[in-house]
């Protein structure tokens, strides 16, 4: 065993008021670590990587519509070919006026845990009229829906957004990716839900309802395969 006597002896204080003097006289350098690390933005990195788990079926809000996720089904899709994922869902607007289907789009982010597999632009489809898109969100009505993504091949190397000229400069009448190897090794998706803001875009003074980047619940969803 360790002989516990061979180390440099550190005298402690004896008495309550040792003890205290010697607390004090730590406060500072505490202090100082902490400005520092908000200085450096620690604890809103910190912050930023709380995410809230909500389980399947239960209710987030943030300013602009109340939200549940249930299930996730992804498989073939039908109507042009490809993957695409689907994922059961109840919206319910919070505000006065009716909200373009399209607006949408940014409140949800899809992360399959692999940087080869990636969601394209968001659908809307009504579950009371299947087959049929949401055109409006109409205000204080809860609408069950299906959110439904195409599937495609992500760059695993690369780390920045398309831009505007690789957007347009798409074909976008060319065959769809196949996923198929990609979705055999997955089993979930975790669904994030953030808040709305609402301001105009980049290009036009127009207001609309954005993502403001912030996470209100996470949604582990169990990936069921067709």
């Amino acid at each position: 065993m360790p002989d516990l006597d061979d180390g440099p002896d550190i005298p402690l204080p004896r008495t309550v008021r040792g003890r205290v003097l010697l607390a004090a006289a730590g406060a500072p350098v505490i202090a100082l670590l902490l400005v520092a690390l908000w200085l450096t933005g620690g604890l809103d990195n910190a912050k930023a990587t709380e995410f809230k788990t909500v389980q399947p079926g239960k209710t987030v809000q943030n300013k602009l519509l109340k939200v549940a996720l249930h299930e996730a089904a992804a498989g073939q899709d039908p109507d042009v070919g490809g993957y695409r994922l689907e994922i059961r869902a109840e919206l319910e607007s919070l505000v006065d006026e009716p909200v373009p289907a399209s607006q949408l789009n940014t409140l949800f982010k899809v992360d399959f845990g692999r940087k080869d597999l990636k969601t394209e632009a968001m659908r809307v489809r009504l579950v009371r009229q299947p087959g049929t898109d949401l055109g409006d969100l109409q205000p204080k009505m809860p609408e069950e829906v299906v959110l439904v993504w195409a599937l495609a091949e992500g760059d695993p190397a690369k780390t920045e957004f398309k831009t505007a000229e690789e957007t347009f400069g798409e074909d976008f009448l060319a065959e769809p990716d196949d996923v198929s190897e990609q979705l055999s090794r997955v089993d979930k998706a975790d669904v994030t839900v953030t808040g709305a803001v609402y301001e105009p875009g980049f290009t036009d003074t127009s207001k609309r309802w954005w993502t403001d980047d912030k996470t209100v619940g996470v949604y582990p969803l169990p990936l069921e395969k067709g």
